[in-house]
């Protein structure tokens, strides 16, 4: 990123860079923040299921409640 030095102000510009329009990760949905309590073997099976493929903590969950909500009916 080139910046400039404003010679009034001794302040930095910067002249590329920064938020663009269209940049950044594109929302899949909307974010909600939760607090969830399961036994620490079931957080061990959501690491284990992480540190496999790769993916976050917010991916496995994603996908176990993609995969069974439709189960939530029999509860």
């Amino acid at each position: 990123m080139e910046k400039l030095i404003d010679s009034k102000n001794s302040e930095l510009i910067r002249t590329k860079g920064g938020s663009r329009k269209g940049a950044g990760r594109k929302p899949i949905g909307v974010t909600r923040k939760i607090s969830l309590t399961l036994p620490q073997s079931l957080w061990e099976e959501i690491d284990r299921c992480c540190h496999r493929g790769d993916h976050s903590v917010s991916e496995v969950l994603r996908s176990i409640i993609e995969d069974n909500l439709h189960n939530a009916d029999l509860l």
